[in-house]
């Protein structure tokens, strides 16, 4: 527990960092870059970075209505695209005094779940697993989800969702005890969705199975899985800093 607690400021400082805290703007080589609008910068980066993503053939689980994308499929695309922002980044930061922050390389930039994991139209009625695993909830912006209703694996209602929500010290370690998945989980803190059920409670979208909550593709392809803006870091710096209590967990679940 002791261990579990002390590594939890180290998400929250490797958020500030990534994000561009730490670095510097453009220097020597990549000055050139300065001729450029930080639109067409920034949309020349997103494209290298889409460019580069090894996705394999995409794998399904289940039968319809709850034909779901396999959540180990899920999980490898989104631990490419991690993998390949941070090669752009350190590329772009060869020959420079300082590395570039990603607060310039990446300003304003936004992804959409089409542009990640790009399905075709016959994906439209399938369903997107709400993994656990490998950053995706954590990259999410909380309002990708703003509208939706969660669903379960057979793609049955669990409820609209309400807001998202990040567990921390003693409360992950109680859903550790109860996901032993989550032990896998390289950092410190979870970013989870809240719904609301029929009885009209908060409930934590967090089962046994990384795919065991859902969202209907067609309801989220077009919105916005990675928002580098300074707002969504804001937002997410917030949800961060409000995280669930062991208390407030016991009555989530």
């Amino acid at each position: 527990m002791k261990r579990v607690l002390n590594s939890s400021p180290i998400l929250i400082l490797m958020l500030f960092v990534c994000w561009g805290a730490a670095g510097a703007g453009p220097a020597g080589r990549a000055a050139v870059a300065r001729q450029d609008s930080d639109q067409e910068r920034v949309a020349r980066n997103k494209q290298t970075i889409l460019s580069r993503l090894k996705r394999e053939q995409v794998e399904y689980r289940g039968s319809m209505p709850g034909l779901r994308l396999k959540s180990e499929w899920v999980d490898k695309v989104v631990r490419d695209y991690a993998h390949q922002k941070l090669v752009l980044a350190a590329e772009l930061s060869v020959g420079e005094k300082y590395a570039l922050s990603n607060r310039w390389i990446f300003k304003d930039m936004k992804v959409t779940f089409q542009e990640l994991f790009n399905l075709k139209d016959e994906d439209d009625e399938k369903l997107l697993p709400l993994s656990y695993g490998d950053e995706l909830l954590n990259m999410m912006p909380g309002y990708a989800l703003e509208g939706l209703t969660i669903l379960g694996k057979g793609a049955e209602t669990k409820g609209p969702y309400k807001r998202s929500a990040a567990i921390s010290g003693p409360s992950l370690a109680m859903a550790q005890g109860a996901n032993p998945d989550l032990l896998l989980l390289r950092g410190s803190t979870l970013v989870l969705p809240v719904y609301v059920n029929r009885e009209g409670k908060e409930r934590v979208a967090l089962g046994l199975a990384r795919d065991a909550y859902t969202v209907k593709w067609k309801d989220i392809k077009n919105r916005v899985v990675d928002d580098m803006s300074e707002a969504a870091h804001v937002e997410k710096l917030k949800i961060l800093r409000d995280y669930i209590t062991d208390e407030e967990w016991k009555e989530l679940r």
